[in-house]
């Protein structure tokens, strides 16, 4: 399926979902557009009326009190109705825009969770997905909602106006619509050019938010070796750059004003000249007249619409093609594995045998032939210098690597016959470099579980944070910038470590996390985890041997091998 094919199968699938409410709200559309026919009409008949013009003939059974009486009845009565139905296109139509765009965003959340590495790393980078999940869901969403409102104003409108227009005078309605056969021209064009201006902008966005995630994340090293003023300048010039695309898309689009006006403005003097002779004729009656005049205006609304309309639908759809490529994007298989098969408490925890490992491009093996039984409680270490493997290892024996030669069973069964729910139930990962998200300290311990204040404090306490966050002014709720930015970078490993207990895995892989930590505070930390881990079974990688003093078992590695 066509990347275009599968947008607007996306769009049809929602309305689908949903034909209850956008039944109700284009009726309620068609209301109000007929409504608003209704009282131009009516005006032209009250001023004939009031002038002693001719009425049509069904008001001739009445007497004049009685015809007042009905031509007022029909300016409040459509009035009132006018008002209750453009009450519920908004409650329907309108509504669905923003149903739409929390499905469009929980969309991405759902396919983007479960993508491999390398597509994170390199294709949608986090520039990339913040500028979908905020500029292509708002443009996409509005072709769900606001957009169709347009469109059917646009049909029932332009239809009821003309309809009307064709009953009073055919000749003065022809000539008056006839100025306006150019305009799908110029619309077409209009709307090609501002589609190739649109997808550059877009483009230019993600390119610019990565960046400005780059600068926040490095802003200490920017620091240290006192780079700010380099990065700022190509912030600048990078949020110029798309300011300028932006910008030649919305006068672009600023074009439509005076193509539609223009053509709606010739179309009134054509009718007002027209018209007026035939008046002078009296061919027409003053009120027919103004009953045109009013019309003709009316029909601005839609000729107007028309031209965003065909706009918006054209960004709407460029927007969802762009988020059907995330959607569509390769999943890592082993995040869909859907298993429910629970971990049996063996006490292999672990058994490795002949494994080897290189990176997708690179034969340089990271590790060779290498075999390993982790037992229930134990405490491993892992040691050696940078690029031994060490790292990799903790990857694979956490499931989190699985592109490896050779075998390894998790409690006796490969990774790939647990789902990745059970696995992280199971086992905890503390990374070398911390992540965090701008939430408060108390939500980034917590994440989905519903902890008390005393149970986080425990976490924060047994990780060697505890005492920093009590001198936060807000503690527990002190909120966090991106990255955590706001923090140390030991602050940040020691939350990190936080988080990952508050899972009480059964396994827990510590990569170097304590590295940016003093050894006064290590001492305290590993203290706090050898008193209070008795049960779980622990695997470290450090740099510095005093941190796996508290381990049964020590493997220095050395290009992928147990020295």
């Amino acid at each position: 399926m066509s990347n275009a094919k599968a947008a607007r199968q996306i769009w049809a699938t929602f309305l689908s979902n949903h034909w209850g409410s956008y039944f109700v709200g284009i009726f309620a559309v068609l209301i109000t557009d007929l409504m608003q026919v209704l009282v131009t009409r009516n005006l032209g008949w009250i001023l004939d009326f009031f002038s002693g013009g001719k009425l049509p003939s069904w008001f001739q059974n009445f007497s004049k009190q009685e015809t007042f009486h009905i031509l007022f009845f029909i300016l409040v009565g459509s009035r009132l109705l006018a008002f209750i139905s453009r009450w519920g296109w908004r409650v329907t139509l309108a509504r669905n825009t923003h149903f739409a765009g929390a499905m469009l965003k929980g969309k991405i959340w759902d396919n983007v969770r479960f993508f491999k590495q390398v597509d994170l790393n390199k294709t949608y980078s986090k520039g990339i997905l913040m500028s979908a999940s905020t500029s292509d869901v708002q443009q996409g969403r509005f072709v769900f909602g606001f957009t169709l409102v347009g469109l059917v104003d646009v049909i029932f409108l332009g239809t009821f106006t003309m309809a009307t227009m064709l009953t009073i005078h055919i000749p003065m309605t022809f000539w008056s619509l006839g100025v306006l056969l150019f305009l799908p021209f110029w619309i077409r064009k209009l709307s090609d050019k501002e589609m190739t201006l649109y997808r550059k902008a877009q483009e230019g966005l993600g390119i610019f938010n990565d960046l400005g995630s780059q600068v926040v994340q490095t802003i200490r090293l920017q620091r240290i070796t006192q780079t700010g003023k380099f990065w700022s300048k190509k912030l600048l010039e990078e949020a110029e750059t798309y300011r300028q695309k932006r910008l030649s898309g919305v006068k672009t689009s600023l074009l439509y004003i005076p193509t539609l006006g223009g053509a709606s403005i010739v179309s009134y003097i054509v009718l007002f000249t027209i018209g007026l002779n035939y008046t002078m004729a009296g061919e027409i009656s003053i009120g027919d007249f103004i009953a045109l005049q009013g019309l003709i205006f009316l029909l601005q609304d839609p000729l107007f619409e028309l031209g965003f309309i065909i706009s918006d639908f054209k960004k709407g759809f460029t927007s969802l093609e762009r988020l059907n490529k995330i959607y569509e994007n390769p999943k890592e298989e082993s995040l869909l594995i859907k298993s429910e098969r629970e971990i049996k408490n063996e006490e292999k925890v672990l058994e490795i045998s002949n494994l080897t490992f290189c990176y997708p491009g690179n034969s340089r093996k990271i590790l060779s032939d290498f075999s390993l039984t982790l037992v229930k409680g134990q405490r491993l270490g892992l040691f050696g210098a940078i690029g031994s493997g060490k790292s990799t290892l903790v990857n694979i024996m956490a499931g989190i690597e699985r592109s490896y030669q050779g075998e390894v069973l998790f409690h006796g069964l490969n990774f790939n016959k647990y789902s990745h729910a059970t696995l992280r139930r199971y086992i905890g990962h503390v990374p070398q470099k911390p992540f965090l998200f701008a939430e408060s300290i108390k939500s980034n311990v917590s994440m989905d579980q519903n902890l008390t204040e005393t149970e986080v404090w425990h976490f924060l306490e047994m990780s060697g944070l505890k005492k920093d966050v009590l001198d936060f002014p807000d503690q527990l709720e002190t909120p966090l910038g991106e990255w955590g930015i706001n923090l140390s970078g030991g602050q940040k490993q020691r939350l990190t470590l936080a988080r990952a207990l508050a899972r009480r895995p059964k396994i827990l892989f510590l990569d170097d996390c304590l590295s940016a930590v003093d050894t006064v505070t290590e001492e305290s930390i590993l203290n706090n985890l050898d008193r209070e881990l008795k049960e779980v079974t622990l695997v470290w990688v450090a740099h510095r041997s005093s941190t796996l003093k508290y381990c049964d078992r020590i493997l220095e590695l050395d290009e992928g091998k147990i020295v």
